[in-house]
């Protein structure tokens, strides 16, 4: 009898650890690029079944970037609005619903999809999203407890001053005062027009505040309309510490560099090698003590070094014999004995460095995952943990339309015949050529991603 009980609370234990937090929750999402695209696929990851409602006649500008070795193969042009690897890391697991929502039939059919949604997410204009018939009310008609999450880039109400300007995530930046604060003192601002920082910061915000309208609708049972403006949650990564530090000195922080505004030395050096450097954090006494232990012995003696006030005033002499130090060593080496002694240093790591970093691989974050189109997609995993509800992903992005028919006759209940119908008629589609699969060029290489134990051990197909 002990031994049932024992196996029968085993396979329990190993149900249970199957179970995802969001299992059961339908997402309808309209989104595009990163923003409500990434939140998206962190729902999926935890459970949630995520319809991506899409056109390949106003495609997802992620389908329009492709990828450079199929761009020229006629033979293989259906697969390449599918080959971005923008496709899997912002729509891993989703299901791809392809509508012209600016036919009505479609959007009716839409409509249909909605009503069995939990949740509406999207980061189109709060005008183009009103303009095809999905705002909040027009939304809430459909679904009245529906947990709504928009993201447009300066928010959705109609009288704030920059409603009506068309929001794309690096053009952000300068506006919210990143780019002053980038670049070196005496330079123009450097900018960082290659990274979307208002897309990430916003789609983070917007899969929290799924989790709390959720709840929200758990208890009250009244749904909830959330307005997440992209600027205002890249304002408050900066605006806080700045207006504080304004208010209370009366200045107005520019660019520095790499330096610090409290200690020295703090910033980036040269070593070994062609552009390899290494990135160095003297944070007290204690840090700048073990470089002068390990660092030339002029130091210890000399007055502009003496304590961080001197260093801090005599910070380009600093800088420079620290640089006139480091590039005698190999940035690994000198980076390693520097964290024995306490010192915060690192290598200034690029994207190859990454992709080889032992505690990135240990850490299982590069996933490859099975996708209709493609033997495996690879992709970034996520970096919260769970031990009880971890959670997956089970395949790669879609392709778009490769979801259709199962979603419009399982989901919405629609027959093959009404699905056929649409998809004639030209308002709805399906996948392009859904028996074209072929191999990533990575399938080679695939394995070095991954540490040798999970490759030995389980199948990363």
């Amino acid at each position: 009898m002990a031994a049932a009980e024992n196996a029968a609370a085993a396979v329990s234990c190993y149900i249970l650890s199957m179970v995802r937090l969001l299992d059961g929750v339908k997402v309808f999402e309209l989104g595009i690029a990163i923003a409500s695209p990434n939140a998206g696929r962190l729902l999926a990851h935890h459970g949630a079944e995520v319809y991506k409602v899409e056109s390949p006649t106003s495609p997802d500008i992620v389908r329009l970037i492709g990828s450079a070795w199929l761009r020229d193969n006629e033979e293989l042009a259906a697969a390449l609005p599918d080959s971005s690897p923008y496709v899997s890391e912002m729509n891993a697991d989703k299901k791809s619903v392809a509508l012209d929502l600016k036919d009505p039939v479609a959007r009716e059919v839409a409509y249909r999809l909605l009503a069995e949604c939990d949740v509406f997410l999207a980061n189109y204009g709060a005008r183009a999203l009103a303009e095809v018939g999905f705002d909040y009310e027009s939304v809430k008609a459909r679904r009245p407890d529906i947990v709504y999450v928009q993201l447009p880039g300066f928010g959705a109400d109609p009288e704030a001053p920059y409603y009506p300007y068309v929001a794309w995530g690096p053009n952000q930046a300068p506006l919210v005062g990143i780019d002053d604060l980038t670049g070196h003192e005496g330079r123009e601002p450097a900018g960082i027009a290659t990274v979307a920082p208002p897309d990430y910061l916003s789609s983070l915000h917007a899969a929290f505040c799924v989790l709390t309208g959720l709840e929200q609708r758990d208890r009250s049972g009244e749904g909830v309309h959330v307005d997440v403006a992209q600027f205002e949650t890249t304002v408050s990564l900066l605006l806080g510490p700045f207006a504080m530090h304004h208010a209370l000195t009366g200045e107005v922080q520019s660019r520095i560099g790499n330096r610090s505004l409290w200690y020295a030395p703090e910033g980036v050096y040269p070593c070994l090698g062609e552009e390899r450097w290494i990135a160095i954090s003297a944070v007290d006494e204690q840090a700048w003590q073990a470089m002068v232990a390990l660092g030339p012995a002029e130091w210890a003696n000399d007055p502009r070094f003496t304590t961080n006030e001197a260093r801090m005033a005599n910070v380009e002499a600093l800088d420079e014999a620290v640089a006139g130090w480091t590039a005698g060593f190999d940035n690994v080496d000198l980076a390693a004995r520097l964290q024995r002694l306490g010192v915060a240093a690192h290598i200034v790591a690029t994207n190859e460095d990454i992709l080889h970093d032992d505690h990135v691989m240990q850490r299982n974050w590069f996933q490859a995952k099975p996708s209709r189109r493609f033997t495996r997609d690879l992709f970034g995993s996520y970096p919260i943990r769970m031990t009880e509800t971890p959670g997956d992903w089970e395949r790669g992005g879609p392709s778009t339309g490769e979801h259709t028919v199962e979603v419009l006759t399982e989901v919405v209940g629609m027959s093959q015949d009404e699905v056929v119908a649409l998809v004639d008629g030209g308002v709805a589609f399906t996948m392009d050529e859904p028996d074209l699969t072929i191999d990533r060029p990575y399938e080679d290489w695939l394995h070095i991603l991954f540490p040798r134990d999970a490759v030995d051990s389980r199948d990363l197909s």
